[in-house]
């Protein structure tokens, strides 16, 4: 068992984000779904961060318990990784694939 958690979590080091979508889930009105999904360089999607209706027009985004696990994450973490704005999220997204981009010939990063 500690050998195929070790393969996981090598797998989740060398993985590689390189966009992101927003995907409308449920539209009906105080019960508004959305999710982003993160693709990674082999062209698998994830759901990275799901976000609800809490009140009318009021969004709780979380970061999913699938990409914790994929991304190699740290579940304790996690209460960084909630927002209450549509724009965190896409800041947070941005910078998660920001990171992940092969530096460029000549560049020290």
């Amino acid at each position: 068992m500690r050998f195929v958690e070790e393969l996981s979590c090598r797998a989740s080091m060398e993985r590689r984000f390189v966009e992101w979508t927003e995907q409308f889930v449920s539209q009906e009105r105080g019960n508004r779904v959305v999710h982003y999904i993160v693709k990674d360089s082999d062209g698998d999607s994830f759901v990275a961060v799901v976000g609800t209706e809490r009140s009318l027009r009021h969004m709780v985004y979380v970061v999913s318990d699938e990409f914790l696990q994929v991304s190699g994450l740290e579940k304790s973490m996690n209460s960084n990784f909630k927002w209450r704005s549509r724009r965190e999220v896409v800041d947070w997204l941005t910078s998660l694939l920001a990171k992940q981009q092969p530096a460029s010939p000549g560049h020290l990063s």
